[in-house]
């Protein structure tokens, strides 16, 4: 187990338990509201959540695909949305990465869509899948390291991603490096305060703090994305 000595987002000391499940603890912070898992797993522990067993039989099957067959124009329209939200924020196409580019999918979208792509994954299988079956530019690094030069992309994304990382802060930072000045950064994260959340209240099952080691609100990731340097 890895125990932090204060919240990621904050830095406060001060904590209260939350929640307990899995044999897992899960605290909130008392200076942001930052809920996390601590202690929490060790890195390895945490990596083999990702195995071939579940990208091959659990993520792949969960998006509708299923042996050799990709139906790119189903992923085209899954990810439109998403698209065109991005292209009215930035609206001259050019170089976009993804931050956990799982099988590729929205970064194929994407480059259908007139981008061109990159992309970082943490798993080996996810990476093979991107580059032997997708064609893309994707490889094998966690979020905290990203290799692309400074200053060359000018939209990064990151779809439920987040949560997963050992360290956000050192993640969002190194994108910001990436960047070019004036660039898009995109997050999705499941909410602390969604209406389900707040119904399940313990049985939510975004609540899994083997895999999902920081629980944020709108305020939370707010206050971590300008500590990391976003307006």
């Amino acid at each position: 187990m890895v125990t932090l000595p204060c919240c990621p987002v904050c830095e406060d000391v001060r904590s209260r338990p939350r929640y307990f499940k899995f044999g897992l603890p899960l605290v909130g912070c008392e200076g942001c509201g930052l809920v996390y898992a601590n202690p929490r797993l060790t890195p390895e522990e945490i990596w083999k959540r990702y195995s071939p067993d579940y990208f091959w039989n659990e993520y792949l099957p969960s998006l509708g695909v299923q042996g050799d067959q990709v139906d790119l124009d189903y992923f085209d329209a899954r990810h439109g949305a998403m698209l065109r939200f991005i292209t009215r924020h930035h609206p001259q196409r050019g170089r976009l990465i993804e931050i956990g580019a799982g099988g590729g999918f929205f970064l194929k979208a994407a480059e259908r869509a007139g981008w061109s792509v990159a992309g970082i994954e943490i798993s080996s299988e996810g990476v093979e899948f991107c580059t032997t079956r997708l064609g893309l530019d994707v490889r094998r690094e966690s979020a905290e390291d990203v290799s692309f030069p400074a200053a060359s992309a000018d939209v990064a994304v990151m779809f439920d991603v987040i949560e997963h990382l050992l360290d956000p802060l050192a993640a969002l930072e190194r994108v910001r490096t990436v960047l070019r000045p004036g660039g898009l950064l995109v997050v999705s994260t499941p909410n602390l305060h969604a209406l389900t959340r707040l119904a399940l209240g313990s049985e939510w099952a975004v609540l899994s703090p083997a895999e999902h080691l920081y629980n944020f609100t709108a305020p939370s990731l707010g206050r971590l994305l300008t500590r990391a340097g976003y307006s």
